[in-house]
């Protein structure tokens, strides 16, 4: 019976192994995973932003509330032009009114007056809304 011949290990795997192991070790130091006792940084706070997205003629939410000094954007992803014009459906009140957007196309209002405000699309008035500013 002729001698077996003696394995080795696979140089592939055990350079992949390896790899594995530095890569995971470099990713704990990346992650704060070395075993300091100083807190990780707070990230900084967001400024106050709201989206509002025009759709399938409505807006959506339909209701928002958002603190003083907000800036809310207006997205028209709809395939009509729509407006986010405030007050009662159909007489503008003039605390906001994005004018025409096409779709596709955005507008950003900054409110700072607190209230309930209803807004309406000036050319399709049955698209109703309201923005409460705290």
């Amino acid at each position: 019976m002729l001698p077996q011949p003696r394995r080795r290990p696979n140089r592939v795997i055990a350079v992949l192994g390896a790899a594995v192991i530095i890569t995971a070790g470099a990713g704990l130091v990346a992650c704060g995973g070395q075993g300091t006792d100083k807190p990780a940084a707070q990230p900084m706070p967001a400024k106050a932003v709201d989206h509002v997205r025009i759709a399938d003629f409505a807006y959506a939410p339909a209701a928002t509330t958002v603190p003083a000094g907000t800036t809310i954007t207006f997205t028209n992803t709809d395939s009509a032009p729509h407006t986010a014009t405030s007050g009662p459906s159909p007489t503008a009140d003039g605390v906001f009114d994005t004018g025409t957007l096409k779709k596709g196309r955005s507008k950003t209002v900054k409110v700072t007056k607190p209230g309930t405000f209803a807004y309406y699309c000036a050319i399709h008035p049955f698209m109703k809304a309201t923005l409460t500013v705290k």
